[in-house]
């Protein structure tokens, strides 16, 4: 079985192929420069937001699917004051839990004084890991909170483990990489798991790497040009997918890089926020997402959480009402259209005697 790396020969494949790989320590010749450079990760609650600067951006359904718990309690919408733009989104979108297998979710809802969060324990223990975001909920919330909580475990493996390609620097970043080469061995196997829904170009191409979970897909791809959204980025992906798509061949190579997410995220846009037409209170929302892919598959766990405590138990810091200058100064008849006097003080001259 061949591991070492031809080099010279790649060149001329990769020359007649015109596909441009540089290997070794002089990196990958990446489409976007500024993707070498350290910008960061951030999870979003929903994926219809502007996708600006190059940070990686990462959404999941678990807390669409907490937000939805909430929301039926609720009478449907957890409309937010003062108004948020991310809840609207949330309040239009909806996750129906007949889009993936009940055995990858646990979804629960209800008041911690009636044993939600056992609950909760219990549907993780029964799913095969702990929770997550369990011990700060016991922690930090209060009998008449209601909890809802959603969690999602899977796990695609590979049939057959792709091959490790080694490790190549993006950027100062040194990173491994797995797929196939048309000069190894084991790479025959390999070409009827991958399925190339598209190829325009180097820069524009749709695959999707198949698993034991059959009813699953794990689509990666490049696009022309920067999707305006998340949303648009997965719409632009599944409109390429065709069920006759034909498997990679011999000739062609894959190489997708080791991916390890691990983030955690409170979502402090909700929390403090009060529940339009009810007594209840956005006390915290959170999201957790572990994802990790490699040559021999995909393992990923998200938990979300959105907890409403009771605004009679609200506490909410003093409110600092200090009129040191600069500051504005508005007298004006009740009903009338103007005022009939203002000052605009900017500074001390005009205080006191």
């Amino acid at each position: 079985m061949k591991r070492g790396f031809p080099w010279l020969a790649l060149a001329v494949f990769l020359g007649f192929t015109c596909i441009a790989w540089t290997p070794g320590d002089a990196g990958i010749g990446l489409s976007d420069p500024e993707a070498v450079k350290h910008h960061g990760t951030m999870i979003r609650p929903v994926a219809d937001e502007p996708l600006t600067g190059n940070r990686n951006v990462l959404w999941c359904a678990t807390f669409q699917m907490a937000w939805d718990a909430a929301a039926a309690s609720q009478g449907g919408k957890l409309d937010l004051l003062p108004k948020s733009r991310a809840a609207d989104s949330l309040n239009r979108s909806r996750f129906d839990l007949r889009w993936i297998d009940a055995d990858s979710v646990s979804v629960a809802g209800g008041r911690v004084s009636d044993g939600v969060l056992d609950r909760i324990a219990a549907g993780d223990r029964k799913r095969g890991g702990p929770s997550r975001l369990l011990g700060k909920l016991r922690k930090e919330s209060r009998a008449d909170d209601l909890v809802f909580y959603a969690s999602l475990r899977k796990d695609l493996a590979f049939p057959t483990p792709f091959a490790k390609l080694g490790s190549w620097k993006v950027g100062e970043r040194k990173v491994a990489w797995f797929g196939f080469r048309p000069d190894l061995e084991e790479t025959g196997p390999l070409l009827k798991q991958v399925a190339v829904h598209h190829y325009a170009a180097r820069t524009d191409f749709v695959v999707e790497l198949k698993s034991d979970q059959t009813n699953d897909r794990l689509l990666l791809a490049k696009l022309p040009r920067k999707p305006a959204t998340l949303e648009a980025a997965a719409r632009a992906v599944t409109d390429k997918v065709r069920d006759d798509s034909p498997a990679a061949g011999a000739s062609d190579l894959l190489a997708v890089p080791e991916v390890v997410a691990d983030e955690e995220v409170s979502f402090s846009e909700f929390e403090g926020r009060t529940v339009a037409g009810s007594v209840r209170f956005v006390r915290s929302a959170s999201q957790t997402i572990d994802f990790r892919m490699d040559e021999k598959g995909v393992k990923l766990r998200s938990e979300a959480q959105v907890t409403l405590g009771c605004s009679a138990h609200h506490q909410v810091d003093p409110r600092l009402m200090i009129l040191d200058p600069p500051f504005v100064i508005v007298m004006v008849r009740k009903d009338a259209p103007k005022p009939y006097f203002i000052g605009w003080m900017a500074n001390a001259d005009l205080l006191g005697r």
